[in-house]
């Protein structure tokens, strides 16, 4: 959209288009079917308008060391405690899927990794919900065969104000001294 020629439109052609003198451009020239004043772009781009709904978004958690066996990530952080560990979901939104990196930590064949997004609705008190959306790396992982990421897609529905987090655990492996990265793609409804 941009300032359009409003004395086009007094004729009829455009109904219920608002004109009245709100334009700050030259008085001729207005928004289409838009009621704010105009104004001018620079180079003449006109921006495009706002998504409403259904975009494509993320949630990043990561941390620098996962200690133990099974530990909940978070915001550069990890340990044993799922509430410390927690993201709180923006509005509700449809999960859609996972990626989920080992970094350089080493696993040799048989050894694995895994990714679970659990949740509450709770704020944490109370059974931790899980989700089943899951992503595991299967070793070998090193230097020669580098194997450290897992994909998944889901379509998990999930309130605002729900607390995420994604519980890391490891089989055969232990610890993951090089800690992990997660991102969570959502879609809003």
């Amino acid at each position: 959209m941009s300032c359009r020629n409003c004395q086009a439109s007094r004729g009829g052609s455009l109904p219920n288009h608002n004109c009245h003198h709100q334009c700050i451009c030259p008085e001729s020239q207005c928004y289409f079917r838009v009621t704010i004043p105009c104004a001018e772009f620079p180079n003449g781009v006109v921006p495009p308008p706002p998504v409403v709904g259904g975009g494509e978004s993320q949630i990043y958690l990561a941390a620098s060391t996962v200690a133990a066996a099974t530990e909940y990530v978070g915001v550069g952080s990890s340990s044993n405690n799922f509430a410390r560990n927690t993201v709180v979901i923006p509005q509700n939104a449809i999960i859609t899927g996972m990626v989920f990196n080992i970094r350089d930590n080493t696993l040799t064949a048989g050894q694995s990794a895994t990714a679970d997004i659990v949740l509450s609705k709770t704020c944490g008190f109370g059974t931790i919900i899980d989700t089943g959306i899951t992503a595991t790396v299967t070793g070998p992982n090193n230097a020669t065969t580098p194997n450290c990421c897992a994909t998944t897609t889901a379509n998990y529905p999930v309130n605002g104000c729900d607390l995420l987090s994604v519980r890391v655990t490891t089989a055969g492996g232990g610890a993951l001294q090089e800690g992990v990265a997660v991102t969570i793609s959502y879609i809003t409804p």
